[in-house]
């Protein structure tokens, strides 16, 4: 597992940290026993004013096992919940945001979540967020332990 309070001391390397744990994070969990390999990389959350108290976040992960894998949730200290969400499209035209209750990631497969599609929703911030810091998020699926990664705060 990835020493999380690492990233305290070492935040001063940022973006090249979430690099290197994005190429990382599958190692981490190479070689245990029945555990498929992700490789989960574009991590990043909205920037938004402060006084706005939700924000959503964004990612790729790819499966590289022969078999599938279901995305449960996240957990993160900065927000008080979060959901799994995607933009469903609605009988009049528009798009509404919608309640996911789980996300699968198929075997040799990639699932995006980007802007105006698969999205997390982080409610109500213990505190504002702050263009490029990085904030630690913990992506749990069923059948691997979680893999805790650096989103960083973009615009």
């Amino acid at each position: 597992m990835i020493c999380l309070r690492c990233f305290d001391r070492v935040r001063a390397l940022g973006p090249l940290l979430a690099l290197s744990l994005a190429v990382l994070a599958p190692l981490s969990h190479a070689g245990e026993i029945d555990e498929p390999e992700l490789l989960i990389d574009n991590m990043w959350l909205r920037a938004v004013p402060p006084v706005s108290s939700n924000t959503a976040g964004y990612f790729s992960v790819t499966n590289t096992s022969d078999e599938p894998v279901t995305l449960l949730g996240f957990s993160t200290d900065i927000a008080a919940a979060g959901e799994l969400h995607t933009m469903a499209p609605q009988d009049d035209g528009t798009r509404r945001m919608q309640r996911l209750p789980d996300v699968p990631v198929p075997a040799g497969e990639t699932v995006h979540f980007a802007p105006g599609g698969h999205h997390l929703m982080l409610f109500r911030l213990t505190r504002p967020l702050e263009e490029g810091e990085q904030v630690e998020l913990c992506l749990e699926f069923d059948v691997t332990a979680p893999y805790c990664l650096p989103f960083e705060v973009r615009r």
